[in-house]
């Protein structure tokens, strides 16, 4: 029981994240995580973007036209959550990866406020709101990076509600969408190392006629 409340809390941590930033920024998102190959039991994820809504925005700067990266093995799509992929032992093991694509994201005001203690305090208060008073955010370390020239974001934290610890790794490409991959385990799947991993294969698909 106390496996399936944590794997139920893991599930759901990923959307904790897309909430803060819709919460903080006037965002419309849309998902958009779709499997298109799989190569020695690594499932490629490429979310694509309709090239025509491209065309409205006043300020296209890196003319992406998708995201993709490469799961670790043994990850399946969630029949209910759409960019949620979930580990074929679930529920027994409560590590999960959720995709999402967002638009008409103030990229400047993302890196401001992800990297404030303001940012902490929000996402501190969702997961309450979420969990109960109980629960709190015990680690929080953003790094600045770049992914194919496209200002990038990883964010390693822990949350805890009760005696159940989950850690995640965030990761952030603001480019002209915003593509944010969020992984999560429970203290005890020990999957960290194999998301980090995927983390490396994140590449930034560019429109090569524009």
């Amino acid at each position: 029981m106390k496996k399936k409340k944590l794997a139920a809390i893991a599930a759901a941590a990923g959307m904790m994240v897309i909430l803060v930033l819709c919460g903080t920024f006037a965002v419309n998102t849309a998902f958009a995580a779709e499997e298109i190959e799989t190569v020695t039991n690594s499932t490629i994820l490429q979310a694509s973007v309709d090239t025509e809504l491209l065309a409205v925005y006043k300020n296209i700067l890196y003319n992406d036209t998708g995201c993709t990266l490469r799961l670790p093995a043994g990850y399946i799509a969630s029949e209910e959550i759409p960019g949620m992929y979930l580990s074929e032992h679930h529920p027994i093991d409560s590590s999960n990866i959720y995709y999402t694509v967002s638009e008409n994201i103030d990229t400047r005001a993302l890196e401001e406020a992800i990297d404030s203690d303001e940012y902490k305090q929000i996402a501190e208060k969702k997961f309450q709101e979420i969990y109960g008073e109980e629960a709190s955010i015990t680690a929080y370390q953003m790094t600045k990076t770049e992914t194919d020239g496209c200002p990038s974001y990883q964010i390693e934290l822990s949350c805890k509600v009760g005696d159940m610890q989950m850690d995640q790794l965030v990761y952030i490409v603001a480019a002209d969408k915003v593509y944010t991959i969020t992984y999560s385990q429970s203290a005890d799947d020990e999957t960290m190392e194999d998301f980090k991993k995927s983390v490396a294969t994140i590449q930034v698909v560019f429109d090569k006629e524009a």
